[in-house]
């Protein structure tokens, strides 16, 4: 009986260390907005006065009234380091979410790290910051939008599939719970999706946040591509994109400042109309990416990935050419 006891506790002990051992350390990438602080506070946990002091004030109701500890990432995987354009935000939302290093350079967070969350809020920046990682065959999640253009997007979907790795990507709203139930909904029995009108604010531009409105549409008409894209806006902060898809489907995209999020689907069963407002989404989308990091599977196809900033890239290009139709060829 005492030998047994023994061995178990040997067993136990082994495991532990083994547990110990598979902690993951990952970079936090382009600090410059208040997605960060999200992410660092679901996966390290965070220091209540410093996150009240630092962050946005929408982010605070996300998290406990109280110093925490993570809550995904079942304690495999934590931001270890920090890189930014600018370091001075980058210190803060270090000692909020409680990130021990900052790294000199881009080359040093890949070098110190199994993986990096790029979160620089511009675009243009995703592909130099994202490489570094993508090529030494380490997981890399990039914020919305992936990229500003199409050819920077596949140059990373390119990286990550020739090193053996992975490249996530996709807006927190794909999981908000409503929008999860919606889609479930097409698939057991409402059919497929002919008409789709999505609302969502827009604060700057299509990418800030006209995206959201974008990935919630090709979230619900997944797999056709799209056409042709128009953008018969006027005015600042204020986007109408219409969308013909391959397969017949049409979709409208009002993104306008103040907007709230909502969802109406015209299906070959029937229709229905959603609001969009979890406060959860952030913490489902952290799970399915720490996911992603372990199965090497995006969580987001690829092909849609891309599609979201097609659709981006003719939305701008329509608006330039006073809303004319922009065609959308290839893959």
């Amino acid at each position: 009986m005492e030998a047994n006891c023994a061995l178990d506790i040997n067993t136990k002990v082994k495991t532990w260390i083994k547990e110990i051992h598979i902690m993951r350390e990952l970079a936090l990438v382009g600090l410059n907005n208040s997605h960060p602080y999200v992410f660092g506070g679901y996966l390290n946990g965070g220091v209540r006065e410093l996150f009240e002091k630092n962050s946005p004030v929408w982010t605070h109701p996300l998290f406990p009234a109280h110093d925490w500890q993570a809550v995904v990432g079942r304690g495999r995987w934590s931001f270890a380091t920090a890189w930014s354009r600018n370091r001075r935000f980058a210190l803060e939302v270090m000692a909020a979410v409680k990130v021990p290093h900052r790294s000199e350079s881009l080359e040093e967070a890949a070098g110190r790290s199994e993986g990096a969350f790029v979160c620089d809020m511009w675009g243009e920046y995703h592909k130099e910051q994202a490489l570094p990682f993508l090529e030494q065959g380490k997981p890399v999640f990039v914020d919305k939008p992936l990229a500003e253009s199409v050819a920077d997007a596949r140059a990373m979907v390119l990286a990550a599939q020739h090193n053996g790795t992975v490249l996530s990507t996709c807006s927190a709203m794909r999981y908000d719970k409503a929008l999860l139930e919606l889609v479930a909904q097409l698939d057991n029995g409402l059919g497929r999706p002919r008409i789709v009108t999505v609302c969502c604010p827009c604060y700057q531009d299509l990418a800030r946040y006209g995206v959201h409105g974008i990935e919630i549409m090709l979230a619900v008409l997944r797999r056709p591509p799209v056409a042709r894209v128009r953008n018969v806006s006027q005015g600042a902060r204020r986007h109408l994109l219409l969308l013909d898809f391959a397969d017949g489907a049409t979709g409208v995209i009002h993104s306008w400042e103040n907007h709230a999020y909502s969802v109406t689907v015209t299906a070959d069963n029937g229709q229905r109309v959603v609001f969009l407002d979890d406060r959860d989404n952030h913490r489902r989308m952290m799970e399915a990416v720490m996911e992603s990091f372990e199965s090497r599977k995006p969580v987001v196809d690829y092909g849609n990935a891309l599609e979201v900033v097609r659709v981006i890239e003719a939305g701008n290009q329509s608006r330039m050419l006073g809303g004319a139709a922009v065609e959308l060829t290839g893959s």
